[in-house]
């Protein structure tokens, strides 16, 4: 078993560098339509519809040419006897595959300097006996090499961004909206490469098209700028971002708490009020007690003065009184009810008796 070695690099858009065990190629083009060089001096070109099986293979400038033109579906013509409208094909695919290269050329102009070297240098160094036709090969690689390095120092570079400036509408949120940040760039052509948010809980970015969407995860405020470019820094915007649902629930929660409060405090109040009263009332009760006890009292002192002058009087008169030796009083009749118990009654007059007191009942 032979050992076989096979490895491609890609050194620019359609553009591919193949290593092989005795051969180096460099292929130009894109699946269906591609050009290949090796150092041997074999050209490859290769055109087909991908996934219909047509496909149309031309190889030339190796010892030993050889064309293939195969189809899924079309046999093969008798080798004995050339078509002519084989041929007549053959030419019209060979000069569109010239077209789609010349028009890839173009396009890829400003970078073809990158692998023209690579294949200057190798027209250099391959050994072909025929000088002439090297030193054109040479000369039309180096000449694109040569225009393509200066189209593409010459074509018009971005600036680099120096300054970036954000700015909102407004800095209160809902956490399901997804503002646009107005993005101002010095100088106003700068490219923007890469944008990214300061560090925060409540919200990232988005870049897009040239337009900086913020998207909320989270309630809360904070202060948050941009980084452009991984290195430029953009001013900060305070941001204050709420959730509907969560802030209707609040307030609900701070209404009833509120409502509670008050229904608290008018209780507290009613109950101090209450407590009031009961304290006013127990203290006008208080009071009229010791109204109505001075007034009993007064009326008692009257009395006892009335007694005493009455008692007075009877002294100077020289009334019969009568007592008990151990009371405290003297009676006015011997039939008062405080005298029915005892058994020896006194009489006389109310200094024989010694007692200083009228009875009561009897008086």
């Amino acid at each position: 078993m032979a050992l076989r070695f096979r490895k491609s690099f890609k050194i620019a858009p359609g553009v591919k560098l193949n290593l092989n065990k005795k051969s180096t190629s460099i292929t130009f083009g894109t699946r269906g339509a591609h050009y290949t060089i090796n150092s041997k001096g074999k050209r490859t070109k290769s055109i087909g519809i991908p996934g219909t099986g047509i496909s149309y293979v031309e190889t030339s400038g190796s010892k030993t040419s050889s064309t293939s033109h195969s189809t899924s579906n079309t046999p093969q013509a008798d080798s004995n006897f050339p078509d002519n409208d084989d041929k007549k094909n053959k030419g019209c695919l060979v000069y569109l595959l010239y077209f789609i290269l010349i028009l890839a050329a173009i396009i890829l102009s400003p970078i073809l300097w990158l692998p023209g070297i690579f294949i200057t240098i190798f027209f250099a160094i391959r050994k072909n006996p025929d000088k002439k036709k090297k030193r054109k090969h040479i000369l039309i690689s180096g000449c694109i090499t040569l225009v393509s390095l200066i189209l593409c120092i010459n074509l018009p570079s971005t600036p680099d961004l120096e300054k970036l400036h954000i700015s909102l509408d407004k800095k209160d949120f809902a956490i399901t909206e997804k503002p646009s940040i107005t993005l101002d760039l010095s100088p106003k052509d700068a490219n923007i490469s890469s944008l990214d948010i300061s560090d925060n809980d409540i919200a990232s970015v988005k870049y897009k098209n040239g337009k900086a969407i913020l998207t909320f995860k989270n309630e809360g405020s904070a202060d948050i700028y941009l980084i452009a470019n991984d290195s430029i820094k953009s001013n900060k915007e305070k941001i204050t971002v709420t959730d509907p649902d969560k802030e209707a629930k609040r307030k609900q929660a701070e209404q009833e708490a509120k409502q509670k409060a008050e229904e608290e405090a008018r209780i507290q109040a009613e109950q101090e009020a209450k407590q009031k009263a009961e304290e006013e009332a127990r203290i006008q009760a208080e009071q009229e007690a010791k109204q109505k006890a001075e007034e009993e009292a007064r009326i008692q002192a009257e009395q006892e003065t009335q007694n005493q002058t009455s008692s007075q009087q009877q002294v100077q008169t020289g009334e019969t009184v009568y007592w008990v030796a151990s009371g405290d009083v003297y009676h006015s009749t011997p039939n008062c009810p405080s005298l029915s118990r005892s058994k020896n009654i006194y009489s006389g007059s109310i200094s024989e008796s010694g007692k200083s007191r009228p009875c009561k009942v009897c008086h």
